[in-house]
């Protein structure tokens, strides 16, 4: 189940053998990924590093995810790499938004 946010992110990646890094706004999440806007091109397939503080939280949370699809500028991402405490962080979030439906 997708929940709607609206939180900027910033999302940094390895493109030809150069770091790049872009700033976007996240407008849904679940357990299993997040939606965005990132205006720039990145491929789908390409593991990206993510920065953002949830809704209902206030610690920055710093994570990985794979791009899985791309239309336009607006992403889908799955997460891969998520630590036990920012795991904690998405499920309170979705719980949260739950509780708001």
């Amino acid at each position: 189940m997708r929940h709607k946010i609206d939180v900027r992110l910033k999302v940094s990646f390895l493109n030809n053998g150069k770091n790049n890094s872009a700033y976007g706004r996240a407008n849904n999440l679940s357990r299993g990924g997040i939606g965005a806007y990132i205006p720039c091109t990145i491929p789908v397939g390409t593991t990206v590093s993510l920065e953002l503080t949830f809704p209902y939280t206030s610690t920055e949370a710093k994570f990985d995810a794979v791009i899985r699809s791309c239309e336009g500028f607006r992403y889908g991402l799955e997460f891969t790499r998520v630590s036990a405490q920012v795991q904690e962080m998405i499920v309170k979030n979705c719980n949260s938004a739950e509780l708001l439906q």
